[in-house]
């Protein structure tokens, strides 16, 4: 017999806010820009990430996402 793997389907993940999945939509895409070599301006990305999370904020706090 085969041993058995426990996995799940991918629908059956525990559910991100849409704050945190773009928080970690941020991470990766920061991590993948400084490694690509090119030029990044980890400024401008933080300042955008973080006018981003304030408007998903208001849009939480007022039900919308």
């Amino acid at each position: 017999m085969s041993d058995s793997v426990d996995t799940k389907p991918l629908n059956m993940t525990e559910r991100q806010t849409t704050i945190e999945e773009f928080t970690h939509f941020c991470r990766e895409e920061k991590e993948r820009q400084m490694n690509s070599g090119e030029n990044f301006d980890e400024q401008a990305f933080e300042e955008a990430k973080e006018l981003t999370l304030r408007k998903l904020q208001v849009l939480e706090d007022e039900g919308w996402v």
